[in-house]
């Protein structure tokens, strides 16, 4: 018994070298059994840039409760210098892990990863005048980080944040995109401006949008829509009423894969391309799904 002991804990000692035990200190239902985001304390140590991701565990079948054999790749929501963390996460129905992290309340224990990964981050970019943040579902989690963070108001002049959904219920976060787009306003393109500007425009697939989900959207354009077909119809474009160019545009890409390599494949007809060694880009693609 003492040898098994002594195993367990030379086990427990080296597994906690690559991750640490964190409370669940609040959580909100963004849309019943679909959509939520927890809060959760944070190991001092840990630090990240805006648009990184953590890996999160949970003991899922297994005999011991301390130890988690499940891992799935989140991006942080909260700012780096929050004390707590913050992760949006969508439930798979089917799902192995993310019906039980759904199941999670206050003081509850979630496992995180003490590397961050990703490079999702404006230190990919040289500066320009607008940046277009496009994602779908919960890939919005990473611009969030981003849009919390001061410098990123001062590198442009616009700052498009387009979020897609299937139904107007699923726009998490929509209160603090309406209340940015309010204090920076929509204009934008003045260049003696400390800050940018910001346009925020959901995009509902499956129904009508309406004015009360973005000030900024004009009335011919609520119809129902995917990002790509706005895209290559030019609606786009006129929805935002700024023009995505190579020379002056930086554009991220973050959410359903599909829509990732579509709209990647689009924009590569534009002139847009990841950087590479030595040579900096105006796209920046995640892949963590």
């Amino acid at each position: 018994m003492q040898t098994t002991g002594m195993a367990n804990r030379t086990n427990c000692s080296i597994l906690s070298a690559k991750y640490t035990p964190q409370t669940v200190l609040s959580k909100i239902v963004w849309l019943s059994d679909k959509l939520f985001s927890l809060k959760v304390t944070r190991d001092p140590d840990f630090q990240f840039v805006p648009g990184q991701f953590a890996r999160l565990g949970l003991p899922i079948d297994t005999e011991d409760p301390l130890i988690p054999n499940e891992w799935r790749a989140y991006s942080m929501v909260s700012h780096p210098a929050e004390n707590a963390l913050e992760f949006f996460s969508v439930v798979v129905p089917d799902g192995k892990f993310s019906p039980k992290l759904a199941e999670l309340a206050p003081g509850d224990t979630l496992w995180i990863n003490k590397t961050v990964f990703g490079f999702l981050t404006l230190e990919q970019f040289p500066s320009g005048e607008d940046l277009w943040l496009i994602s779908t579902g919960t890939g919005l989690s990473a611009y969030i980080s981003m849009l919390r963070e001061a410098s990123t108001w001062q590198r442009f002049k616009r700052i498009i944040v387009l979020h897609g959904v299937r139904h107007a219920g699923e726009l998490a976060y929509r209160d603090e995109l309406l209340a940015l787009q309010s204090q920076h306003g929509t204009d934008g393109g003045d260049a003696r401006a400390e800050r940018a500007a910001m346009v925020y425009l959901p995009v509902t697939s499956q129904e009508p949008l309406s004015l009360s989900l973005s000030p900024a959207i004009r009335p011919e354009h609520l119809s129902a829509s995917r990002l790509t077909t706005l895209l290559t119809s030019g609606e786009l474009e006129q929805r935002t009423r700024l023009t995505l160019d190579p020379s002056r545009s930086r554009v991220m890409l973050c959410g359903n894969p599909a829509m990732v390599t579509e709209m990647r494949g689009l924009l590569a007809e534009r002139g847009f391309a990841a950087g590479r060694r030595g040579v900096a880009g105006n796209l920046a693609v995640e892949n963590y799904w």
